[in-house]
């Protein structure tokens, strides 16, 4: 009889001697070599570099980084010949790589060689012409590319051309994307609904006038305003014997569940507030957008306070493009949601873009997707802060605080100034490369 388990695929197999191979000879260079074992998302690992230590004495770690996609097995090595061979990447990885701010080292274990081969990512997207075109690979030479003891030299000199990017000798301020909230609900109503109306819940709610923010399971209704307030959807659906009300800290230490449900009902309250400033919602891909009076013939514009430079620009929001074959809106788009942060909430801002055909419904596809992996690849740091202002600029309306309301009701008070931190250090920024869009 067979012995179950779980299997364990040769792909995963071939992945872990590519690893081991790449920190073997890591320490053989007597250089310091860390797996990433968390949130990889295209680093497999990182090298820092170390140097003899003048009295001979073993190392010292020199802070220098370069960083490291490792690939191992045949499914990586394409076009082999006996002094060449490709491997196929993705271009998100690609542009992804190129952009980091550390050498990027792109490392192949060729099972038939059993050999580690090497690229230095961005320079071989500077010496390439075509390498952000299809089809999208990195090229070796098996008798310059080979990652071994001695490319330690080359590792070095790659380390030195690397821009220092932390000075010590001026500070910063920094930007989070984070709202404070500055004041939260005091009081959350709880109360069940009679049984008779509650089958299809939700449906039966649906039409009315006014549905405040409702969080409903298992019979049970809980919202942060008086159910029993008039005109709201609740009348003559609530068992008004059984209200209860509580404090805000008491009902979240009673049940640790309450901490979803708070959130729940912070999130319709925010979704209710974009709304209401024009904001259209895409709910699929949790995307929030101008659209309204967009036409082809005239952008979407916003004039919004950078409380940065205290300047007042205008910006195009939303835009009707034509690239050859290609028509499309984009729109400059975020999402936000409510997050608790210890003892502190906030509202938590991401900045995203939106591609449509028609001014809301997405546009898919293979150059759909193209367009949005650039459009991501442009977002530098500055580029990346602007957006983070101007979405709090615009849920504020240009306040320094901005009310959250249900009816007439305060629920929340949040800053409209994202949370700031002055350092003691400072961050060099580095220009974004020179990118044309072409046209077809």
């Amino acid at each position: 009889m067979a012995r179950r388990g779980k299997i364990v695929p040769k792909s995963k197999e071939s992945e872990w001697k590519g690893l081991d191979r790449i920190g073997a000879m890591v320490h053989q260079m007597r250089c310091i070599w860390r797996e990433q074992e968390k949130d990889d998302i295209g680093i497999d690992g990182e090298i820092e570099l170390c140097l003899p230590r003048d009295d001979g004495d073993g190392m010292y770690g020199t802070g220098k980084i370069l960083k490291v996609q490792a690939k191992s097995g045949g499914r990586y090595v394409v076009r082999n010949k006996e002094t060449s061979f490709s491997s196929p990447v993705e271009e998100v990885d690609l542009r992804y790589w190129n952009d980091l701010n550390v050498p990027a080292l792109y490392i192949v274990y060729h099972p038939g060689d059993d050999c580690l081969y090497w690229k230095h990512v961005q320079g071989f997207i500077e010496e390439t012409p075509d390498a952000l075109k299809a089809p999208f690979r990195i090229d070796f030479d098996k008798t310059k590319d080979v990652f071994d003891e001695p490319a330690f030299a080359q590792l070095s000199a790659l380390c030195e051309l690397a821009p220092t990017r932390v000075v010590t000798d001026r500070g910063e301020m920094l930007y989070s994307n984070v709202l404070p909230v500055l004041q939260m609900p005091d009081t959350v109503w709880v109360t069940p609904v009679v049984p008779e109306k509650q089958p299809s819940f939700h449906q039966r709610l649906s039409g009315a006038n006014w549905i405040p923010p409702y969080f409903y399971a298992s019979g049970i209704l809980t919202t942060l305003i008086d159910p029993e307030t008039p005109g709201t959807a609740f009348e003559g659906f609530i068992d008004e014997g059984g209200i209860e009300q509580f404090d805000l800290d008491d009902w979240l230490g009673h049940d640790t569940d309450n901490d979803y449900r708070l959130r729940a009902l912070l999130n319709s309250t925010l979704h209710r507030h974009l709304r209401h400033l024009g904001l259209s919602f895409l709910k699929s891909h949790r995307r929030y957008f101008f659209s309204d009076g967009l036409d082809e013939e005239t952008p979407l514009r916003r004039k919004w306070r950078n409380t940065r430079t205290g300047k007042t620009p205008t910006r195009i929001v939303s835009k009707y493009h034509v690239y050859g074959k290609n028509k499309f809106y984009r729109h400059l788009a975020f999402d936000a949601r409510f997050d608790r942060f210890g003892d502190r909430w906030g509202i938590v801002i991401d900045p995203k873009v939106h591609f449509s055909f028609d001014g809301y419904k997405r546009w898919e596809g293979k150059t759909a997707r193209s367009y949005a992996i650039r459009a991501r690849s442009d977002e530098w740091n500055n580029h990346y802060l602007n957006n983070i202002l101007f979405w709090a600029d615009q849920l504020s309306k240009g306040k320094d605080t901005f009310d959250l309301t249900i009816g007439d009701e305060l629920i929340c008070v949040a800053s409209g100034v994202p949370l700031q931190v002055e350092t003691t250090f400072s961050i060099e920024t580095v220009a974004p490369p020179d990118r044309k869009v072409k046209a077809g």
